[in-house]
């Protein structure tokens, strides 16, 4: 039911726990894998080589981007399913997830489904569940972690997918694009089933510059129409 995309930049070391994780959910619930390499100098090819010989629902593209947001985008126009959900690669997913996630979305009918992540935080040595609930008073400012969300292929359609003129901050340009249409159906299961790994090579520990792309595009959200 799910195509999960999982984008990666020089993650070959952490890619089979991510994906052995995924393959370990119930496979009704796993329509597809899009390993999404993007620009890797590492040995990403020969671990996918191996972890295709245990799955065929595994698809693998080499792409020269050197963006996410692209990498993502690229990733999703490949996809034969109708519900997304972004793995990053050095993350990884309860072999329940696919079942809760795909039973509440069907339960629920919704466009966009969050829930809560687990944070694995490597340099400390703590591991603890942080709830997601946001509030629709507070939804232009507070957003859900962007992997391990689940979405509707026509609502990354509608709202034009991610934004790859952002390096930093597209999940959130992606929550305020889609949290601005009428109509939307988007649903909190409190449930932790996606694992974030906390480290030192994470994407968004720059936080001078993580903070400056949110201010920004919040302000791009609140004068666009």
């Amino acid at each position: 039911m799910i195509s999960f995309i999982v984008p990666s930049h020089n993650y070959g070391y952490l890619l089979s726990n991510c994906i052995l994780s995924i393959l370990k959910n119930d496979k009704k619930f796993v329509k597809e894998i899009l390993v999404v390499n993007d620009a890797s100098e590492d040995n990403t090819d020969l671990v996918i080589r191996k972890l295709r010989k245990k799955s065929k629902k595994i698809k693998y593209f080499k792409k020269n981007f050197r963006n996410l947001a692209k990498t993502v985008n690229f990733g999703v126009l490949k996809t034969k399913g109708n519900v997304i959900c972004k793995i990053d690669p050095d993350d990884s997913i309860k072999k329940i997830f696919a079942k809760k996630v795909s039973e509440f979305y069907l339960k629920s009918n919704a466009d966009f489904v969050y829930s809560n992540i687990i944070v694995n935080d490597t340099e400390k040595g703590k591991r603890y569940v942080k709830k997601q609930y946001v509030s629709p008073i507070f939804k232009k400012f507070i957003y859900p972690h962007g992997s391990g969300c689940i979405f509707k292929k026509k609502l990354w359609k509608k709202v034009g997918g991610f934004n790859q003129n952002s390096f930093y901050q597209d999940d959130y340009d992606f929550w305020l694009k889609v949290n601005k249409l009428s109509n939307i159906k988007i649903h909190y299961l409190n449930e932790a089933l996606y694992i974030y790994n906390k480290h030192g090579n994470n994407m968004s520990n720059n936080k001078i510059k993580k903070n400056l792309a949110k201010i920004k595009i919040f302000l791009i959200n609140l004068f666009k129409r």
